[in-house]
Protein backbone atom coordinates (compact mmCIF):
# COMPACT_ATOMS: atom_id res chain seq x y z
CA UNK A 1 0.00 0.00 0.00
CA UNK A 2 1.13 3.50 -0.77
CA UNK A 3 1.86 5.83 2.09
CA UNK A 4 0.68 9.39 2.06
CA UNK A 5 3.61 11.74 2.28
CA UNK A 6 1.46 14.66 3.25
CA UNK A 7 2.43 15.69 6.77
CA UNK A 8 0.34 17.92 8.93
CA UNK A 9 2.87 20.55 9.88
CA UNK A 10 0.41 22.06 12.20
CA UNK A 11 0.08 25.33 13.57
CA UNK A 12 2.88 25.00 16.07
CA UNK A 13 2.20 27.24 19.03
CA UNK A 14 5.02 28.98 20.86
CA UNK A 15 4.15 27.08 24.00
CA UNK A 16 2.29 23.85 24.69
CA UNK A 17 -0.61 24.36 27.07
CA UNK A 18 0.29 21.94 29.86
CA UNK A 19 -3.09 22.03 31.58
CA UNK A 20 -5.01 21.63 28.32
CA UNK A 21 -2.80 18.76 27.15
CA UNK A 22 -3.09 16.86 30.42
CA UNK A 23 -6.86 17.43 30.56
CA UNK A 24 -7.16 16.11 27.01
CA UNK A 25 -5.21 12.97 27.92
CA UNK A 26 -7.59 12.19 30.80
CA UNK A 27 -10.65 12.95 28.67
CA UNK A 28 -9.31 10.69 25.92
CA UNK A 29 -8.73 7.89 28.42
CA UNK A 30 -12.26 8.17 29.83
CA UNK A 31 -13.81 8.47 26.37
CA UNK A 32 -11.94 5.40 25.12
CA UNK A 33 -12.07 3.30 28.28
CA UNK A 34 -13.49 0.27 26.47
CA UNK A 35 -10.56 0.43 24.03
CA UNK A 36 -8.19 0.70 26.98
CA UNK A 37 -9.66 -2.49 28.44
CA UNK A 38 -9.38 -4.21 25.06
CA UNK A 39 -5.71 -3.33 24.74
CA UNK A 40 -4.72 -3.70 28.41
CA UNK A 41 -6.36 -7.01 29.30
CA UNK A 42 -3.70 -9.21 27.65
CA UNK A 43 -0.73 -7.26 29.12
CA UNK A 44 -2.40 -7.37 32.55
CA UNK A 45 -2.77 -11.15 32.29
CA UNK A 46 0.87 -11.56 31.26
CA UNK A 47 1.98 -9.23 34.08
CA UNK A 48 0.10 -11.27 36.69
CA UNK A 49 1.32 -14.61 35.28
CA UNK A 50 4.94 -13.41 35.35
CA UNK A 51 4.60 -12.27 38.96
CA UNK A 52 2.95 -15.58 39.88
CA UNK A 53 5.82 -17.45 38.25
CA UNK A 54 8.40 -15.42 40.18
CA UNK A 55 6.57 -15.95 43.48
CA UNK A 56 6.19 -19.68 42.79
CA UNK A 57 9.90 -20.04 42.01
CA UNK A 58 10.81 -18.17 45.20
CA UNK A 59 8.49 -20.09 47.54
CA UNK A 60 8.87 -23.57 46.04
CA UNK A 61 12.46 -23.62 44.78
CA UNK A 62 14.10 -20.66 46.57
CA UNK A 63 14.93 -19.19 43.16
CA UNK A 64 14.96 -15.40 42.81
CA UNK A 65 13.72 -14.33 39.37
CA UNK A 66 13.68 -10.68 38.33
CA UNK A 67 10.51 -9.76 36.37
CA UNK A 68 11.77 -6.27 35.46
CA UNK A 69 12.76 -6.99 31.84
CA UNK A 70 9.58 -8.94 31.11
CA UNK A 71 7.40 -6.20 32.57
CA UNK A 72 9.31 -3.56 30.60
CA UNK A 73 8.66 -5.41 27.33
CA UNK A 74 4.96 -5.74 28.13
CA UNK A 75 4.69 -2.05 29.04
CA UNK A 76 6.56 -1.04 25.87
CA UNK A 77 4.19 -3.06 23.68
CA UNK A 78 1.15 -1.47 25.34
CA UNK A 79 2.64 2.02 25.05
CA UNK A 80 3.33 1.59 21.33
CA UNK A 81 -0.17 0.36 20.56
CA UNK A 82 -1.78 3.10 22.70
CA UNK A 83 0.20 5.71 20.75
CA UNK A 84 -1.47 4.33 17.63
CA UNK A 85 -4.86 4.43 19.35
CA UNK A 86 -4.37 8.08 20.30
CA UNK A 87 -2.88 9.40 17.06
CA UNK A 88 -4.21 7.04 14.37
CA UNK A 89 -7.45 5.67 15.76
CA UNK A 90 -8.93 2.31 16.71
CA UNK A 91 -8.48 0.89 13.20
CA UNK A 92 -4.68 0.86 13.58
CA UNK A 93 -4.49 0.07 17.30
CA UNK A 94 -4.07 -3.70 17.46
CA UNK A 95 -1.15 -5.81 18.56
CA UNK A 96 -1.32 -7.87 15.37
CA UNK A 97 -0.93 -4.75 13.21
CA UNK A 98 1.94 -3.56 15.38
CA UNK A 99 3.63 -6.96 15.06
CA UNK A 100 3.04 -7.10 11.29
CA UNK A 101 4.54 -3.63 10.96
CA UNK A 102 7.63 -4.55 13.00
CA UNK A 103 8.38 -7.76 11.06
CA UNK A 104 7.54 -6.35 7.61
CA UNK A 105 10.52 -6.38 5.19
CA UNK A 106 10.63 -2.60 4.96
CA UNK A 107 10.96 -2.24 8.72
CA UNK A 108 12.70 -5.32 10.09
CA UNK A 109 16.21 -5.80 8.78
CA UNK A 110 19.64 -6.37 10.24
CA UNK A 111 20.69 -2.73 9.92
CA UNK A 112 17.65 -1.39 11.77
CA UNK A 113 18.01 -4.10 14.41
CA UNK A 114 21.67 -3.24 14.98
CA UNK A 115 20.87 0.48 15.16
CA UNK A 116 18.15 -0.18 17.73
CA UNK A 117 20.48 -2.34 19.82
CA UNK A 118 23.17 0.34 19.55
CA UNK A 119 20.73 3.03 20.75
CA UNK A 120 19.75 0.89 23.73
CA UNK A 121 23.40 0.20 24.65
CA UNK A 122 24.41 3.86 24.27
CA UNK A 123 21.42 5.13 26.25
CA UNK A 124 22.05 2.58 28.99
CA UNK A 125 25.73 3.53 29.16
CA UNK A 126 24.90 7.24 29.22
CA UNK A 127 22.65 6.69 32.24
CA UNK A 128 24.50 3.86 34.01
CA UNK A 129 28.06 5.18 34.05
CA UNK A 130 27.27 8.57 35.65
CA UNK A 131 24.86 6.89 38.08
CA UNK A 132 27.55 4.40 39.14
CA UNK A 133 30.21 7.10 39.54
CA UNK A 134 27.85 9.34 41.49
CA UNK A 135 26.77 6.45 43.74
CA UNK A 136 30.37 5.53 44.51
CA UNK A 137 31.15 9.17 45.31
CA UNK A 138 28.18 9.38 47.68
CA UNK A 139 29.18 6.11 49.37
CA UNK A 140 32.80 7.21 49.84
CA UNK A 141 31.67 10.54 51.29
CA UNK A 142 29.15 8.97 53.68
CA UNK A 143 31.67 6.32 54.74
CA UNK A 144 34.20 9.09 55.49
CA UNK A 145 31.54 10.70 57.70
CA UNK A 146 31.15 7.51 59.72
CA UNK A 147 27.87 6.37 58.15
CA UNK A 148 27.40 2.59 58.21
CA UNK A 149 26.80 1.46 54.61
CA UNK A 150 24.09 -1.11 55.17
CA UNK A 151 21.49 -2.16 52.59
CA UNK A 152 19.15 0.74 53.42
CA UNK A 153 21.94 3.31 53.11
CA UNK A 154 23.03 1.87 49.76
CA UNK A 155 19.43 1.94 48.53
CA UNK A 156 19.09 5.60 49.50
CA UNK A 157 22.33 6.43 47.69
CA UNK A 158 21.09 4.63 44.56
CA UNK A 159 17.78 6.54 44.61
CA UNK A 160 19.52 9.91 45.00
CA UNK A 161 22.06 9.16 42.27
CA UNK A 162 19.43 7.90 39.83
CA UNK A 163 17.22 10.95 40.42
CA UNK A 164 20.11 13.36 39.82
CA UNK A 165 21.20 11.60 36.62
CA UNK A 166 17.65 11.52 35.26
CA UNK A 167 17.33 15.26 35.87
CA UNK A 168 20.70 15.97 34.25
CA UNK A 169 19.92 13.87 31.18
CA UNK A 170 16.25 14.85 30.91
CA UNK A 171 16.88 16.79 27.64
CA UNK A 172 17.85 13.48 26.01
CA UNK A 173 15.16 11.41 27.71
CA UNK A 174 12.21 13.65 26.78
CA UNK A 175 13.31 13.64 23.15
CA UNK A 176 13.75 9.87 23.17
CA UNK A 177 10.15 9.63 24.36
CA UNK A 178 9.03 11.71 21.36
CA UNK A 179 11.18 9.60 19.05
CA UNK A 180 9.32 6.55 20.40
CA UNK A 181 6.07 8.09 19.12
CA UNK A 182 7.54 8.16 15.62
CA UNK A 183 8.50 4.49 15.95
CA UNK A 184 4.93 3.63 16.96
CA UNK A 185 3.54 5.49 13.94
CA UNK A 186 5.93 3.81 11.53
CA UNK A 187 7.92 6.95 10.71
CA UNK A 188 10.96 5.04 9.50
CA UNK A 189 12.70 8.08 8.03
CA UNK A 190 12.50 10.12 11.22
CA UNK A 191 15.71 10.48 13.22
CA UNK A 192 16.47 11.58 16.76
CA UNK A 193 18.34 14.54 15.25
CA UNK A 194 15.13 15.67 13.52
CA UNK A 195 13.19 15.41 16.78
CA UNK A 196 15.89 17.37 18.58
CA UNK A 197 15.84 20.11 15.93
CA UNK A 198 12.06 20.52 16.13
CA UNK A 199 12.08 20.67 19.94
CA UNK A 200 15.03 23.02 20.42
CA UNK A 201 14.43 25.36 23.35
CA UNK A 202 11.50 23.33 24.71
CA UNK A 203 13.27 21.04 27.16
CA UNK A 204 11.80 22.63 30.28
CA UNK A 205 8.27 22.70 28.88
CA UNK A 206 8.44 19.06 27.77
CA UNK A 207 9.95 17.93 31.06
CA UNK A 208 7.30 19.78 33.06
CA UNK A 209 4.55 18.35 30.85
CA UNK A 210 5.67 14.74 31.39
CA UNK A 211 6.28 15.36 35.10
CA UNK A 212 2.81 16.86 35.63
CA UNK A 213 1.20 13.95 33.81
CA UNK A 214 3.30 11.29 35.51
CA UNK A 215 3.45 12.36 39.17
CA UNK A 216 -0.21 12.37 40.34
CA UNK A 217 -1.15 8.99 38.88
CA UNK A 218 2.18 7.53 40.05
CA UNK A 219 1.52 8.56 43.65
CA UNK A 220 -2.03 7.23 43.38
CA UNK A 221 -0.74 3.91 42.01
CA UNK A 222 1.86 3.67 44.77
CA UNK A 223 -0.64 4.16 47.59
CA UNK A 224 -3.25 1.85 46.07
CA UNK A 225 -0.62 -0.86 45.61
CA UNK A 226 0.60 -0.34 49.17
CA UNK A 227 -2.99 -0.68 50.45
CA UNK A 228 -3.57 -3.94 48.56
CA UNK A 229 -0.27 -5.31 49.87
CA UNK A 230 -1.39 -4.55 53.42
CA UNK A 231 -4.74 -6.22 52.79
CA UNK A 232 -3.15 -9.31 51.23
CA UNK A 233 -0.70 -9.71 54.12
CA UNK A 234 -3.46 -9.39 56.69
CA UNK A 235 -5.40 -12.26 55.12
CA UNK A 236 -4.56 -15.86 55.89
CA UNK A 237 -4.46 -17.03 52.27
CA UNK A 238 -2.11 -18.88 49.94
CA UNK A 239 0.78 -16.80 48.59
CA UNK A 240 -0.47 -17.25 45.02
CA UNK A 241 -3.84 -15.69 45.86
CA UNK A 242 -1.99 -12.94 47.69
CA UNK A 243 0.08 -12.28 44.56
CA UNK A 244 -3.07 -12.03 42.45
CA UNK A 245 -4.72 -9.61 44.89
CA UNK A 246 -1.65 -7.35 44.77
CA UNK A 247 -0.72 -7.55 41.10
CA UNK A 248 -4.09 -7.25 39.35
CA UNK A 249 -4.73 -3.68 40.61
CA UNK A 250 -1.03 -2.84 40.32
CA UNK A 251 -0.94 -3.89 36.66
CA UNK A 252 -4.24 -2.14 35.89
CA UNK A 253 -3.08 1.15 37.43
CA UNK A 254 0.32 0.87 35.75
CA UNK A 255 -1.24 0.61 32.30
CA UNK A 256 -3.69 3.37 33.18
CA UNK A 257 -0.72 5.57 34.09
CA UNK A 258 1.00 4.62 30.84
CA UNK A 259 -2.06 5.52 28.79
CA UNK A 260 -2.20 9.00 30.36
CA UNK A 261 1.51 9.70 29.83
CA UNK A 262 1.41 8.27 26.30
CA UNK A 263 -1.49 10.54 25.35
CA UNK A 264 0.34 13.58 26.74
CA UNK A 265 3.49 12.62 24.84
CA UNK A 266 1.50 11.91 21.69
CA UNK A 267 -0.14 15.33 21.79
CA UNK A 268 3.26 16.98 22.22
CA UNK A 269 4.46 15.03 19.18
CA UNK A 270 1.43 16.12 17.17
CA UNK A 271 2.07 19.79 17.97
CA UNK A 272 5.86 19.91 17.70
CA UNK A 273 6.66 17.32 15.03
CA UNK A 274 3.41 16.83 13.14
CA UNK A 275 1.57 13.71 11.99
CA UNK A 276 0.36 12.37 8.68
CA UNK A 277 -3.19 13.38 7.90
CA UNK A 278 -3.63 9.99 6.19
CA UNK A 279 -1.35 7.22 7.31
CA UNK A 280 -2.13 4.92 4.39
CA UNK A 281 -4.19 5.05 1.21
Amino acid sequence: MLQSEKINKAKVADEISINATISQSYLFFMGHFKHFLRLAIIPIIFWVLIELGCDYALHEYKMILDPTVSRAIICAAFALVWYRQFLMGEKYATYSQLFDHVVSPGVFNIDSLLRSVARIIITTAILFVPTLMLSLSFMVYQFSQGVVMDQLAIQNVAIKSTSIVILLFSPILVRLSLYTVGVALGRRSMSLREVWHKTTGRTWGLWLLIFRAFLPITLYTYFITWAFEKIARSLDINYLWSSIIINVPTAFLTFMMLSIVVAVNGEAFRILVGIREKERI
